[in-house]
C-alpha cells in the first residue's frame, strides 16, 4: 500500500505538467462562472466544495514556486477567519524543456492514473500531502488539473471581491 501510494504520489505530482500548458482562455467548457449568492464567492470542483463571504476576504494571491522538483502555481484567499484556502496545480521542473521530458511525464501520468483507478481516486485533482511537510493546521487546499483553471479561479475570486457581488465558478 505504501509503495503503490508513494507510486501515485511521484507519478501524480509528475503527470500534472502538461495540461498546465494548455491556453488561458474563457472558452473553457469545463468552467463556468456566473453570479451567485449575493455578498458570497462559491467555488464547485472536483475535490469539494467551498464558499466565503466577501466581506471576511482580506487578501487573494496567485503565484508560483518551486519545491522538490516541482512547480506549484497557486490561488490563496485569506481571510479574516482562522483558515487559509489554497488553489493549486502542479506541473514538474523543467517540463516545457525538451520532448524527451514530455514524454516522461505523459507515461507518469498514464502510470498514476492506472494506480489512481485502483486505488478509487483521481489522481489529477487528489490533494497530495506528505505528513508532516506539507499538512497544515486550518489550511484548506483543492487542486486543479491545469493552470487555466486555476486562472480561471482567480478571474472569478477578483471580480466578485472588486464588485462585492456573489459568483460561483464551478470546474468540472
Amino acid at each position: 500500500m505504501k509503495t503503490s501510494l508513494a507510486l501515485l504520489s511521484c507519478a501524480s505530482l509528475i503527470a500534472s505538467a502538461p495540461s498546465l500548458f494548455a491556453q488561458d482562455n474563457n472558452n473553457n467548457q469545463n468552467v463556468t462562472d456566473s453570479t451567485s449568492t449575493p455578498r458570497f464567492w462559491e467555488a464547485e470542483l472536483p475535490g469539494g466544495s467551498y464558499m466565503v463571504a466577501l466581506s471576511r476576504i482580506s487578501s487573494i494571491s496567485m503565484h508560483s514556486y518551486t519545491v522538490k522538483g516541482a512547480v506549484v502555481h497557486e490561488v490563496d484567499v485569506e481571510t479574516m477567519g482562522a483558515a487559509l484556502t489554497r488553489f493549486y496545480a502542479l506541473e514538474a521542473l523543467g517540463e516545457g524543456g525538451t520532448s524527451t521530458a514530455k514524454n516522461i511525464a505523459n507515461r507518469a501520468r498514464e502510470i498514476a492514473g492506472q494506480v489512481g483507478d485502483k486505488a478509487g481516486i483521481d489522481a489529477d485533482t487528489t490533494v497530495h500531502k506528505e505528513y508532516p511537510v506539507t499538512t497544515h493546521a486550518k489550511t484548506i487546499e483543492f487542486r486543479v488539473v491545469d493552470k487555466a483553471d486555476l486562472s480561471e479561479i482567480y478571474k472569478s475570486l477578483s471580480k466578485s471581491w472588486k464588485d462585492n457581488r456573489g459568483r460561483k465558478i464551478t470546474i468540472k
